[in-house]
């Protein structure tokens, strides 16, 4: 048999979290389909989901950066990030050709994971320290570099000709997602991975702090301080909120299984989504290219075929396949975790 210490043990939690995040994202790209056929209140909670989708699932990738970076090997683990991330540039880019209304993520990720993970070298203290001060210092970032370019955040859009730079956008004025508003929690996950997934205090920290947020952000709008603008500091709490919110929960659950086996069953489904997340993403957009043609007026049938094809044709294939094949293939395309005991002798 091959050895398989390069092989990480999967988390059921961090499954299921991931699981969500791409589960809000085939919802939230549904949407348009239903826009104008849902209350008031049920616009609402659609919005929390499309909101979620991102921060979640960028909480998660930093989760996974931190228990796979080892300081040991910090070279190998940034030559994975790079693999791995330009191939999510590839993918994303491949997949904007396409025509469909999606707001596409994944070169934004590929970037964020060739630019966060070589910070995974510093200690917590300093990752939690940049984490704060871009926070903070990011939507002034984003203003500024986007007045400087012609333009306005949140409204007319940039003139010069180095704005429209693919790593200018993608790091700073991407109008839905940016490396410089998604750094902090990608950075905020490695440190949660440091504390290890059963901390339990943890888990119920990221839910409260989440919650809390999630107030200030509605709070905030209630006194005349709305998003003005993707990025800004009302937007970055709404989702930073949510984001911890969701997570602290699916890995409090995950901990409570550990008493009561059956609340394991509330995860798997989710689990096994999230094992297959890259290759349910992609395929849900390319999904999306004859369905909008196809159900020009809308309607719940497309939303609900979307939904239904898509999670059903992920889920199976995780339960009864196995790994996803964008996942495969990208994992044997990245070096190895460890060298081969043949290198090392």
């Amino acid at each position: 048999m091959g050895d398989t210490s390069s092989v990480p043990r999967r988390v059921l939690g961090l499954d299921a979290a991931r699981g969500l995040a791409v589960v809000a994202m085939v919802i939230a790209h549904g949407v348009p389909f239903v826009s104008g056929r849902v209350s008031e209140s049920g616009a609402f909670v659609l919005q929390q989901v499309n909101d979620l989708a991102s921060p979640l699932f960028v909480l998660v990738m930093g989760v996974a950066a931190g228990l796979a970076f080892g300081r040991g090997v910090a070279s190998r683990g940034i030559t994975r990030a790079v693999v791995k991330g330009v191939a999510l540039i590839l993918l994303g880019v491949g997949l904007e050709q396409l025509d469909h209304w999606v707001a596409v993520i994944l070169h934004v990720l590929g970037l964020l994971l060739i630019v966060g993970t070589p910070l995974l070298v510093l200690g917590s203290r300093w990752l939690v320290g940049i984490a704060a001060v871009l926070f903070v210092v990011g939507p002034w970032v984003i203003e500024a570099v986007t007045r400087a370019a012609g333009g306005v955040a949140g409204g007319a859009a940039t003139t010069a000709g180095w704005a429209a730079n693919p790593l200018v956008q993608w790091l700073v004025t991407n109008t839905h997602y940016r490396v410089l508003t998604l750094l902090p929690l990608f950075l905020v996950g490695a440190v949660l991975a440091r504390r290890g997934l059963t901390d339990e205090r943890a888990s119920w920290w990221c839910v409260m702090g989440g919650l809390a947020l999630l107030w200030a952000s509605f709070a905030a709008e209630l006194l005349g301080h709305p998003v003005v603008f993707s990025g800004d500091h009302p937007d970055q709490v709404q989702e930073n909120g949510l984001a911890l919110a969701a997570y602290g929960l699916v890995m409090a659950t995950e901990l409570a299984g550990e008493r009561r086996p059956s609340v394991y069953a509330v995860l798997r489904p989710l689990a096994l989504v999230g094992q297959v997340a890259l290759s349910l993403y992609v395929f849900h957009v390319v999904l999306l290219v004859p369905l909008i043609p196809g159900f020009a007026e809308g309607g719940w049938l497309p939303f609900g075929l979307l939904l239904v094809v898509a999670l059903v044709v992920a889920w199976g294939w995780a339960r009864f396949v196995g790994s996803g094949p964008l996942e495969w293939l990208i994992e044997r395309l990245a070096p190895p975790r460890r060298p081969s005991a043949a290198a090392a002798a």
